[in-house]
This record gives structure tokens, C-alpha cells and sequence, in this order.
């Protein structure tokens, strides 16, 4: 199995600035040539979703940081804040545009000016869902909230554009359609639906990390695998507490040893079990605790 280099992190949300920014400025002269809502909300969607890509990215570099005195076990749950930040970031756009596509409804009118913009949405339809895949491929070796709320923003990104190229095509080939007034506020409304959606999961999991709750069951029961595999190097078990901050992953297992074992050879025993839990876990921090009887 092969594991992300170092940095692949930072390459990928350098990769998601600089696309962003190209996006928003296409966009923008997209938005001063066309008449079209769909063309203006995303302009709007798309700085936002440049600034929080670019939070991110900032963020990743700072907690390349080594842990200082005040901070000892790093400081990994700014990747949770930031995630919380990028949420709020995108359901305040989904409720802007969901005023902009209330109004439209009421008052639609025909768009013009939309070749353009139906190209860029096209290309950065096929530019998000590749990030998007490269960010998932990155999630399955090494987690992070970052790299998984990225994940999120791209898939709604590209779905979002691929529905306004659409949307926006259907609208041009039956120009002169009252019907055809409407799929320019339909598509901004199930972009909206795919952005709140996002919001939530991202908002969802970084709160459970920042609660401190505990690892998901199939990487307990790695845990819990490797303490059966290793029965006879300890007496009992007594709890095992885990938890994430940032990417980083943090296992406490409390065991009693035989009093009548030297201390050198709970050590060992302390060694294989750290290991093979370790094995298991990549990039875990594992204590093993000795319990008093």
C-alpha cells in the first residue's frame, strides 16, 4: 500500500487556491458579460468558497508547527475550527442565494450572455470532481478534517456547476420559452441544497472531534483486535480512551501487568503492544498505562 509524501496535504489545497482564483475570475468576467442569476450567485459562491480554501491552506501550514510547552499535544483542533468556519461560510452563501432564487421566481426574466459561463462551469465541473477524487484518495491514507471538508466543498462545487451548465444550456437552446425562465433559479436551488448539505457534515464531525468523543467503531475494534492478539502479555483490561485532534490520532489503553513481573519485562511487553497497535493505526500516538491491581 502506498502512503501520501510529505506535503501532499499542502499541495492539495495549493492546488484548490489556485483553481479557486482562476474560477473566480472567469466568473467575474462572466457575470459583467451575462445577464444571468446563475452566473452572479456563483461568482458570489465561488469567492467564498476562495476564501475559505485559502483559510484552509494557511491553516495547514501553521499546524506543520512542531508541539510547543503550551500546547502539548499540538495543535491539531484548529483543523476542526477552521472546518466549523468553512460550514458557516457556506450556509451563509446558501442563504443569500436562496433570497436571490425566491426573487427570481417571482420576477423571471430571460438570461443572456450565458456561452461563456456555460463553458467555465463545464471545465471546472471536470476540475472539481477530479479534486475531489484526489482528496478522497488522500483521506484513505492519512485523515484530516481539512482534506475531508475540502472533499465535501469540491463535490458540491462541481455538482453545483454541472447543473448550471445544464441548467444554463437547456435555457439557451429554448431561448424564448416562458418555461425555460425558470431553470436559471432551479439549478442556483439545488446548488443551495447540495452546500447546506455539505455544511452539515462538515459542521457535524469536527464538532464531534472538538467534543473529544471517541474513535469510530471499525478503528476501536483494530484496538481491541490487536490487545486479543496479544492476551498473555497482561492480566486484565481496563478501559481504552481514544480521540482525534486534526489529523492526528491519540489511543490510551489501561492494563494490569503481574505484580510478580520485573519492570523490564513490562516494558517489553508495553513496547509490543505499542507497536502493534501502531501496525494497525498508522500515525497513531498509542500510551500504554500500566493499571494498579
Amino acid at each position: 500500500m502506498s502512503f501520501p509524501a510529505a506535503g501532499t496535504r499542502e499541495k492539495s489545497l495549493l492546488l484548490g487556491v489556485v483553481f479557486c482564483a482562476g474560477d473566480v475570475l472567469l466568473m467575474a468576467g462572466a457575470a459583467w458579460y451575462a445577464n444571468s442569476l446563475a452566473i452572479l450567485s456563483d461568482l458570489l459562491k465561488e469567492s467564498t468558497d476562495f476564501l475559505a480554501v485559502f483559510a484552509s491552506y494557511l491553516t495547514v501550514l501553521v499546524l506543520r508547527r512542531a508541539p510547543g510547552h503550551r500546547f502539548a499535544y499540538g495543535i491539531g483542533k484548529l483543523e476542526n475550527l477552521v472546518s466549523l468556519a468553512i460550514s458557516l461560510i457556506m450556509v451563509g452563501c446558501s442563504l443569500f442565494l436562496l433570497t436571490k432564487v425566491v426573487s427570481h421566481f417571482h420576477h423571471p426574466v430571460p438570461t443572456s450572455g450565458t456561452l461563456p459561463g456555460i463553458i467555465i462551469f463545464s471545465v471546472y465541473a471536470v476540475i472539481g470532481f477530479g479534486i475531489w477524487t484526489r482528496n478522497r484518495w488522500i483521506l484513505k491514507h492519512q485523515y484530516s478534517p481539512i482534506i475531508e471538508s475540502q472533499a465535501r466543498l469540491w463535490f458540491s462545487k462541481a455538482c453545483f456547476d454541472t447543473f448550471m451548465a445544464i441548467a444554463l444550456t437547456l435555457e439557451l437552446i429554448f431561448r424564448g420559452q416562458t418555461w425555460s425562465f425558470y431553470l436559471d433559479p432551479l439549478a442556483s436551488l439545488l446548488g443551495v441544497a447540495f452546500m447546506i448539505h455539505a455544511a452539515y457534515a462538515i459542521s457535524s464531525s469536527s464538532v464531534n472531534d472538538l467534543m473529544d468523543a471517541a474513535l469510530e467503531e471499525t478503528t476501536q475494534l483494530q484496538i481491541l483486535n490487536q490487545l486479543v492478539r496479544h492476551i498473555d502479555d497482561y492480566d486484565r483490561l481496563h478501559k481504552v480512551r481514544s480521540r482525534r485532534s486534526g489529523s492526528r490520532i491519540f489511543v490510551e489503553v489501561f492494563l494490569d501487568f503481574s505484580p510478580e513481573l520485573h519492570m523490564t519485562e513490562v516494558q517489553k511487553r508495553v513496547h509490543r503492544l505499542r507497536s502493534s497497535i501502531g501496525t494497525a493505526i498508522p500515525g497513531a500516538e498509542v500510551s500504554i498505562l500500566p493499571h494498579p491491581p
